[in-house]
């Protein structure tokens, strides 16, 4: 059975924004962060020992579209469906796997969640066809080379990745729906 994946920090929810208001970082701080995909050093320093992170996360402004849509590819396509998330990188904010799963639990409880369990790991639940939605470029890069389909989030235009993901719904009901006859 095919899947959807959808990721959590970066595309369900607000990583960037809530590390910005921790670190009183600038715009081009910010920037530079969404840009590289990660914070400096010490700023990471400063943020991991910020109690309950990833549980304090507000949800991105597509995250109710993403989420509604992955669950037509699973009601009306036969799709599984998951929250494809990751620990950080050395595992050292240590209630991040709890922290993520009551985030989740409070606004998506009817997903399930799979763990990496690292972000470079997530290519590895890839099978040919799956669709990954991720803000990391890398990510998505490796997910399509595992010959899945990535739908790449790009924060200062997140309602493209909500374009591209409806394209292939209607691409796969079309599939579907010609099948049938």
């Amino acid at each position: 059975m095919p899947t959807i994946y959808l990721d959590m920090d970066g595309v369900l929810a607000d990583f960037n924004s809530k590390a910005a208001l921790i670190l009183q970082a600038s715009k081009q701080e910010k920037l530079q962060a969404q840009q590289s995909g990660h914070w400096k050093e010490q700023d990471w320093e400063k943020l991991k020992k910020y109690p309950n992170l990833f549980r304090s996360l507000d949800k991105t402004e597509i995250a109710d579209d993403l989420v509604n849509l992955a669950k037509k590819f699973k009601s009306e396509l036969g799709w599984d469906l998951f929250i494809l998330t990751a620990v950080p990188r050395n595992n050292d904010v240590p209630d991040s796997f709890q922290d993520k799963f009551e985030w989740i639990q409070e606004h998506y409880p009817d997903i399930r969640i799979r763990f990496g369990p690292y972000s470079a790991d997530k290519f590895k639940h890839a099978k040919p066809g799956d669709i990954l939605v991720d803000d990391r470029k890398d990510n998505c890069n490796q997910w399509a080379a595992a010959n899945g389909i990535a739908v790449r989030v790009i924060e200062s235009d997140r309602s493209a990745a909500v374009d591209e993901l409806l394209k292939l719904y209607n691409q796969k009901l079309s599939l579907k729906r010609l099948a049938s006859l």
